[in-house]
C-alpha cells in the first residue's frame, strides 16, 4: 500500500511540475527534493526511518517543501522530530541495550503515509487551486497526527494512570487500542495546540484560525481512539456489517491513523468555512 501511495504522489508531483509550476517553483521543487534526500538519508542512518519509510518521506518531503515552502516544512519537521524524539526516549527507557531498540523507533512507509497522506495531499491541492481551505485541511490533518502521537507516547506510555475504553468507558490496560486517559487527553490537546500556534506563526494566518486547527486535531485524535475501540478490539470478520463480513477485513493501526487524520482535515475545512 505504501508503494501505491509513493507512485500516486510521485506521478502527481511530476504532473504539477510540468503543468502547473513556473520556473521559480521548478527550482524550489528540485531544491526540496535534494533537501528531502539529505534529511531522510540522515534519518535512516539515525534509525528513525526504515528503507520504505525513507522512500515515502523523500516523496512527501519534496512535495511539502517544493509546493508548500518553508512554512509547510516547519510544520512537518515539528511533527516528525517531536514524535520521533518522544518515541525514541520511551523505547530506550524500556530496553536500552537490546538490538530490538533500534528497530522499534524506525518508521516504515505505511506509518509515514498513515500520518502524512492527507497533509501532503491537501498541500498539493492548495498549490494547484490556491484555496486556503485546502491549507487548513492539511494543517488539521497534521494536527490530528501530532495529537494522536503525543497522546499515545506521553499519555498511555509515560504515566501509569487509569485508562478507559472510549466506546464504553470500561477500564482497560494503558496502551489498549481505543483507550483514553487524563494524561493522554491533555497531551493530545497540547500537541494539537502546538501545531496550531506554529501554523498561525509560520503562515501568518489570522488568529481566529487557531480554532479550526486546534479543534480538528483534538477531535481527530478522539476519532482515532473511537475507531480503535470499535474496529481493533474484535475479530476481523465481525467488524463489518452485511455483505462486508465475508471479506474478513480488519482496520489496523495504520489504517485507523489514516482515516482519523482525514477526519481531522475535514473538520478543519468545515470550521474554516464556518468562521470565515
Amino acid at each position: 500500500m505504501d508503494r501505491k501511495a509513493n507512485y500516486f504522489f510521485l506521478l502527481s508531483l511530476i504532473s504539477v511540475f510540468v503543468l502547473e509550476a513556473n520556473a521559480g517553483e521548478h527550482i524550489r521543487i528540485i531544491t526540496g527534493a535534494i533537501l528531502a534526500v539529505i534529511f531522510c538519508a540522515a534519518a535512516f542512518l539515525f534509525r528513525w526511518l526504515s528503507l520504505s519509510g525513507t522512500y515515502a518521506a523523500i516523496i512527501s518531503g519534496t512535495i511539502v517543501f517544493g509546493l508548500g515552502g518553508i512554512s509547510s516544512t516547519a510544520i512537518l519537521l515539528a511533527f516528525f522530530i517531536s514524535s520521533t524524539l518522544i518515541s525514541k526516549k520511551y523505547t530506550r527507557s524500556l530496553d536500552e541495550t537490546s538490538h530490538a531498540y533500534s528497530e522499534k523507533i524506525r518508521r516504515d512507509g505505511l506509518q509515514v503515509w498513515s500520518n502524512g497522506f492527507w497533509f501532503t495531499l491537501f498541500l498539493l491541492l492548495w498549490f494547484v487551486f490556491h484555496n486556503d481551505a485546502m491549507l487548513l485541511g492539511a494543517l488539521g490533518a497534521i494536527a490530528t497526527a501530532t495529537a494522536d502521537t503525543w497522546a499515545t507516547e506521553l499519555g498511555s506510555r509515560r504515566f501509569s494512570s487509569q485508562t478507559y475504553l472510549i466506546s464504553g468507558f470500561s477500564k482497560v490496560a494503558p496502551g489498549t487500542d481505543g483507550g483514553i486517559s487524563v494524561p493522554g487527553t491533555l497531551a493530545a490537546m497540547i500537541g494539537s495546540l502546538s501545531i496550531s500556534l506554529i501554523s498561525i506563526y509560520v503562515f501568518s494566518l489570522m488568529g481566529v484560525l487557531i480554532i479550526p486547527i486546534l479543534v480538528a486535531g483534538f477531535l481527530g485524535c478522539l476519532a482515532d481512539s473511537y475507531f480503535g475501540a470499535i474496529f481493533q478490539q474484535k475479530e476481523p470478520a465481525k467488524n463489518w456489517p452485511g455483505i462486508l463480513k465475508g471479506l474478513n477485513m480488519k482496520l489496523d493501526n495504520n489504517m485507523i491513523n489514516w482515516i482519523s487524520s482525514g477526519f481531522g482535515a475535514l473538520i478543519a475545512i468545515i470550521l474554516k468555512l464556518i468562521l470565515i
